[in-house]
């Protein structure tokens, strides 16, 4: 067995442990909120359903009249342009066909279950389809059965079947920032290849080249070129349909060798750095393996039974349970794979208006002013296992980030751009193509690296979340290392206190003197280091020496400021605020910072990134934090998009996961403080029942 192979399966070990039973009062109120639809699909995908095991995804959808349809996703299908693309699309017909005008017809999502359940009642008999993702194994599972004896098909639909050209449209159709747009060479995707098999429905794709080289070289870092691995070259990824009773029809279609009233399709899914051959070999390996429904379901129960929330008391609190609930679970069905949800998208795009499926706005690159709204939340709900890949993703670069680093700029420490490609760097048409220089040529990020302090951040409250001294010692001991060196070295110091220019202020202000998201990320870090155990004595004393020697806050008349000196802002967002939330160091009751609120800028921002609705609960501000979370859960396409969890693009992509991040984000520490306070903003109307975790390794449970 290849390699790679056995990495994808131990994925999915957390799966077989722990499982918890689910109170019978939780399940009740999941069942509640179950997605039900009683029509087919009316605009194709756009009216699926989402599924998935973690790392393997779909997009369910019964065309009028037609067939079952599928889009499988994978969190590490990554062509040699650098897209996250879709594997395949699959489909099953049924012959007579049970999908008619006439057709009593459901389709349900059971949330607490994992699965997709379809009902079909039509004059030529009924139909039930049962659509899973196995939660312990890499294989999307079909169970049908009718009433009356019937003939299946189920096919390999086809996506790419010609080499696609990545020219200026395909690029930047309403938008910039593409990766490779203006690339002084060919960029382009090879056709997926239909393989031959006797037993078995075939299909991948093989990156035979890549753009990784040409990217290290013209961001001055080509001496890395063989020292870390290229994550596009031959990579290769697809799928196999097979099922029992099924017989070949052709290369791109399963039939059943008979008819009848029952039938189990299974499509294995896999993603390897390997030849087409071993590849084809290794996915054919997992078909033909035991179901056990009964071990899927066990995770999603565990998985439910780590955090609840369910509010009751107005139509606006059982809608943001909604929002919270779907968000959860679509993290749920892409977050244990190789590589961290998109934000713009995950693996759960679709076909939307006139862009496919394989198209999202702000291309394949990772945003990580974007990118952290969907991990905060899984601090509070328990989700260790769905933030590991995004902790795992910074730590694989840090060894990288910290080489370049050192061509770059010539000293120590590791520095993390704004937008990243999967591998590091800058994406390379915000660093540009023809630039000479050591800085981005995109101003909005140029100087925007104050991502590493917030996922430091982000990985110290993992700690205090979790108490896992392992975690402490692998991850958050080893990067606060880099990313604190980078910020002691990299700006000069006068009369011994660092003075931070050239510095942008997050995107709304460029070329600042002092701005408080770097100054507030470096207080808040260390302070909260303290806590950590296994620090080492000389550790500790490079970072209180990095403490001595920052510049105060910007504060005047009685606000924080967004830096010391600032000019025109160029976005909509208020990082004097950053001291709020992602920095904790000012909270309920801070007079400082609720009027530093109350004079921000930008109000009552809808915006997919706002940060409104978290900042007034940590500080609070009870009705601000309510109608700004209410309002991202009505965040939704109200044209053509049937599921009640598919965020409107907004400013990425649909689904839009960082409106769904904050969103829960800011409705989690309305009902829970990260201390543990019990619903330190929270209206009186409201009827709660939750379960979250706070710091101190404590979990909560509370219930009106």
């Amino acid at each position: 067995m290849n390699k790679y192979l056995i990495i994808s399966f131990l994925l999915f070990i957390p799966a077989l442990l722990g499982a918890q039973e689910l109170p019978k009062d939780v399940l009740r109120n999941l069942q509640v909120y179950n997605v039900v639809y009683d029509h087919m699909a009316r605009n194709g995908s756009a009216d699926s359903m989402p599924l998935g095991n973690g790392d393997v995804t779909v997009n369910a959808w019964v065309e009028e009249s037609r067939d079952l349809m599928l889009y499988i996703g994978k969190q590490d299908s990554w062509s040699e342009a650098g897209r996250l693309l879709k594997v395949g699309r699959v489909r099953l017909r049924l012959a007579p066909n049970p999908f008619t005008e006439d057709t009593r017809f459901s389709q349900t999502l059971n949330l607490a279950d994992g699965c997709i359940d379809i009902a079909a009642k039509s004059a030529v008999g009924n139909v039930t389809v049962k659509v899973w993702v196995d939660a312990n194994a890499p294989v999307i599972r079909l169970d049908v059965k009718a009433d009356r004896k019937m003939s299946l098909f189920v096919s390999n639909d086809g996506m790419r079947e010609r080499k696609v050209f990545m020219d200026r449209k395909v690029f930047e159709r309403g938008d910039t920032f593409r990766g490779l747009a203006g690339a002084p060479f060919e960029v382009s995707e090879d056709a997926d290849i239909v393989l031959e098999d006797p037993s078995a429905v075939v299909w991948a794709h093989h990156n035979g080249r890549s753009f990784y080289e040409e990217v290290l070289s013209r961001q001055h870092a080509g001496s890395l070129v063989g020292l870390y691995e290229d994550p596009y070259l031959g990579r290769t990824f697809g799928a196999a349909i097979s099922g029992k009773g099924l017989v070949k029809a052709d290369d791109r279609t399963m039939r059943s060798a008979l008819p009848g009233k029952t039938f189990s399709v299974e499509v294995a899914v896999l993603t390897e750095k390997a030849p087409v051959d071993t590849w084809k070999a290794d996915v054919l390996a997992l078909l033909g393996r035991k179901a056990d429904y009964k071990a899927h379901v066990g995770w999603w129960h565990s998985f439910w039974n780590r955090s609840w929330i369910f509010i009751s008391g107005d139509p606006e609190a059982e809608n943001l349970t909604r929002g919270w609930l779907l968000q959860r679970f679509m993290m749920a069905c892409q977050g244990r794979g190789a590589w961290p949800v998109k934000f713009n998208g995950g693996s759960l795009t679709f076909d939307y208006g006139s862009y496919d499926a394989d198209y999202r706005r702000w291309g394949p690159g990772f945003w990580h002013q974007n990118q952290r709204l969907l991990y905060w939340p899984l601090l509070a709900s328990g989700d260790d296992d769905l933030l590991r890949p995004w902790f795992d993703y910074y730590m694989r670069l840090l060894p990288f980030q910290r080489d370049v680093t050192r061509l770059q700029f010539g000293h120590d420490g590791a520095y993390f751009p704004e937008t990243m490609n999967p591998f590091g760097l800058y994406i390379q048409d915000d660093w540009g193509w023809d630039n000479p220089g050591q800085a981005s040529d995109t101003r909005w990020i140029r100087y925007h690296w104050s991502g590493g302090l917030e996922m430091l951040a982000m990985m110290i409250d993992a700690y205090h979340y979790s108490q896992d001294e392992a975690f402490a010692r692998d991850y958050v001991i080893p990067f606060a290392t880099e990313v604190l060196r980078f910020f002691a070295c990299h700006w000069p110091r006068i009369n011994h206190t660092i003075r931070f220019i050239p510095a942008n202020s997050i995107e709304q202000y460029w070329d600042c003197l002092n701005p408080t998201d770097y100054i507030a990320g470096i207080m808040y870090d260390i302070a909260q280091l303290r806590g950590i155990p296994g620090v080492p004595a000389g550790l500790q004393a490079e970072w209180d020496a990095l403490e001595a020697a920052l510049p105060p806050l910007p504060v005047r008349d009685g606000k924080i400021l967004p830096a010391e000196e600032y000019g025109k802002g160029r976005n909509a967002e208020n990082p004097e605020l950053y001291a709020v939330f992602p920095f904790r160091l000012f909270g309920k009751g801070s007079e400082l910072a609720i009027r530093t609120y109350k004079s921000r800028v930008f109000h009552e921002s809808n915006a997919c990134w706002s940060q409104d609705n978290i900042q007034a609960a940590l500080l609070g501000l009870t009705d601000d934090a309510a109608r700004f979370c209410v309002k991202k859960a009505h965040t939704l396409e109200p044209y053509g998009v049937s599921f009640p969890g598919f965020w409107k693009a907004g400013g990425d992509w649909i689904p839009d996961f960082d409106n769904g991040g904050s969103l829960a984000m800011g409705l989690q520490y309305m009902l829970l403080s990260p201390d543990g306070e019990v619903k330190p903003a929270c209206p009186g109307n409201w009827k709660v029942y939750f379960k979250l975790r706070a710091r101190g390794g404590k979990t909560v449970v509370h219930k009106d």
